[in-house]
């Protein structure tokens, strides 16, 4: 009798959570549909302030009511808000994806919106301002990923703001796209010429660091900076010469020594051969079990802990935030700057909260967006936190304000720009 009662029992709960869940369903999409007619009201009285807010809160009660998704993003076409508008109706078209109209008028509006951040764009990196111009294009690029224009735009900017690591990455892919663009290939050799003119000038400031503070006993470190050298540059007369210098001066302190050995007769052998060979031999495997142990403690540490880190001075924070949200990783990106600490949280590569010095939300996300040095680390393990930002990553690029002002940088960038765009 009592696993009819069991059963019994499990089938009502079952019947009574069904019919709970149906419930709360169709009220809020009644909620909804009130908001919606009073929404057409507004509408129709020329006050689409009030319609727009009705029709947001009618999404609040049911985020899948098509008939609102449809009416605001007509709203925001209309207002300008064209990228708003595209979000709208790449979310109701997966809830209907049968709904022609709205896939004819999504490929119109995605036209129309890729000649307008094409155009901003331009309009940023003519004015110096390549910091600006990256979000635009980064836009463009998810309406058109197959597009090698907004790619040698984004290179650029990089190339114009220093960054030419990224610059060439860019170039790459705009090559990769269309093999036979000219303008890329030629742009991505000026990179690699810089790049190699950089790693150069490099291994000759530590050369020149060796044989500023030499001594008989750093002949072979100097030797081997100065081989480096050449290795990067065959034709370079000032390695040359210093090899020919230290060369011709005198012999180098380990083979003296060796010889002074060698004079004292067949008998004599160097300490570590004779009996305390075998305490050398066990602490030096003593040494490295330890090296060993630690190298491992630590690899496994940071792999567990964080996944990405590095310095913004080498990696702009837009780069950082675009890998994250591209991998769809959920997690916490940390950035340790000198006015400050902030804090990015990401679910499933979608932000949902940030936080800079006391300050949450939007503000905080483009606080944190402005910062140009300092350390950021990503973190796997990030603890829940309350949704303070529920707009996409693109929208929050294209609202971003920032300060561009200081007209010594903008001057230095355009400079930049001019020579990488002279044929």
């Amino acid at each position: 009798m009592k696993p009819f009662r069991v059963v019994l029992i499990t089938v009502l709960l079952l019947f009574i959570t069904s019919y709970t869940a149906a419930y709360a369903q169709t009220t809020d999409r009644l909620k909804a549909e009130k908001l919606f007619v009073e929404a057409q009201k507004a509408l129709s009285h020329g006050n689409s302030e009030r319609a727009e807010s009705l029709l947001k809160k009618a999404l609040g009660e049911d985020p899948t009511f098509t008939s609102s998704i449809w009416q605001l993003a007509q709203i925001y076409e209309k207002k300008g808000k064209l990228e708003h508008a595209r979000e709208l109706l790449i979310r109701g078209l997966q809830q209907e994806p049968q709904a022609t109209w709205a896939k004819d008028k999504l490929t119109q509006l995605e036209a129309e919106l890729t000649r307008k951040l094409l155009g901003e764009a331009k309009n940023h990196m003519q004015s110096g301002k390549y910091s600006l111009a990256i979000p635009k294009l980064s836009l463009y690029l998810g309406i058109k990923p197959y597009d090698p224009v907004p790619l040698i735009m984004i290179g650029r900017c990089h190339l114009a703001l220093g960054s030419l690591d990224s610059a060439k990455e860019y170039f790459e892919q705009a090559i990769g796209r269309d093999p036979s663009n000219i303008d890329a290939q030629r742009l991505l050799g000026e990179v690699e010429t810089r790049l190699a003119g950089s790693r150069v000038d490099q291994l000759i400031q530590k050369a020149a660091a060796i044989l500023d503070a030499y001594t008989p006993a750093r002949k072979g470190e100097a030797i081997e900076a100065l081989l480096a050298v050449l290795a990067a540059d065959p034709q370079n007369d000032w390695a040359r010469k210093k090899i020919t210098e230290i060369d011709t001066s005198e012999p180098d302190p380990a083979a003296a020594s060796m010889q002074d050995g060698n004079e004292q007769g067949e008998g004599w052998l160097p300490p570590f051969s004779k009996g305390n060979f075998f305490m050398y031999a066990f602490a030096a495997c003593l040494a490295a079990l330890v090296l060993c142990i630690v190298l491992l403690a630590r690899g496994k540490s940071k792999r567990v802990e964080y996944q990405l880190s590095g310095n913004l001075s080498l990696v702009p924070i837009l780069d950082v935030v675009a890998l994250v949200h591209s991998n769809l990783r959920t997690g916490k990106l940390v950035i340790t700057a000198s006015k400050g600490k902030g804090e990015i949280f990401f679910q499933k590569g979608e932000i949902i909260h940030a936080r800079w010095k006391g300050v949450d939300g939007k503000k905080a996300f483009n606080r944190i967006m402005d910062q140009r040095a300092g350390r950021y680390f990503f973190s796997n393990r990030a603890s829940n936190r309350k949704q303070t930002i529920d707009e996409p990553l693109s929208v929050l690029l294209l609202s971003m304000n920032r300060d561009d002002g200081n007209s010594g940088q903008q001057l230095a960038a355009r400079e930049s720009e001019k020579l990488i765009t002279t044929p």
